[in-house]
């Protein structure tokens, strides 16, 4: 486990205070190739160029106090969109305005990842109270110490189907409403909710301050 000095030293690298600091840049992206690498396919819609810099505050406790975290501590305006509709799901940090290095991303989601169990015996996935809706999107990744169940993988959006699901359980698909996926090996996953946000034509997409959060 990290000491809260060592997670507010990697925190600080993007407040500027460390020799390793770097300035980020706030982009949009639309897909998710490979979580784990950061490769993401970038928002294009027309305007959308020069990302603008973003300022953290210093890091604090979370709650439960047990990780620490930093927000940005100012009002974030992007580029407007001066063309059609495009749909956005997550936010990057990136070392430039343009090209660059993406270093951090997040989903567009209030909600935290769940942990839960799939069973060779179904479909089901067993989290208890979850809070999943049905057509909610979400992306799988490997739990810390765990395999993920046979018939999931990474890198895939999934969405949350009606049938099956309770407070516990619940069941996903490709596809909205589509067929769900059959768990073929026990295991255990993160669950990563996130939601799929239109940019319209003529808006300013804008983060509020502390709506960008980084936790260790």
């Amino acid at each position: 486990m990290f000491t809260h000095s060592f997670r507010d030293a990697v925190l600080n690298t993007m407040r500027a205070t460390t020799l390793t600091s770097w300035t980020p840049y706030l982009g949009l992206f639309t897909a998710v190739t490979d979580l784990r690498a950061g490769t993401v396919t970038e928002a294009t819609y027309t305007g959308y160029g020069t990302r603008p810099s973003v300022t953290f505050g210093a890091p604090a406790n979370t709650t439960p106090t047990g990780g620490r975290q930093v927000a940005n501590s100012a009002l974030v305006t992007l580029p407007q969109n001066t063309g059609s509709n495009q749909d956005v799901i997550g936010w990057g940090l990136w070392t430039a305005a343009t090209a660059g290095t993406l270093n951090i991303f997040g989903f567009l989601d209030a909600d935290s990842p769940i942990i839960g169990t799939g069973a060779a015996t179904g479909e089901l996935i067993t989290a208890p109270a979850h809070g999943l809706a049905t057509d909610q999107r979400v992306f799988v990744m490997a739990a810390p110490g765990a395999v993920i169940p046979t018939g999931l993988a990474e890198n895939t959006a999934y969405f949350v189907l009606a049938a099956g699901l309770t407070a516990d359980v619940f069941a996903l698909s490709t596809t909205s409403g589509g067929a769900a996926v059959n768990i073929t090996a026990n295991g255990a996953a993160q669950f990563i909710p996130y939601t799929a946000v239109t940019i319209a034509a003529s808006s300013t997409p804008e983060f509020a301050v502390a709506a960008l959060l980084e936790q260790l």
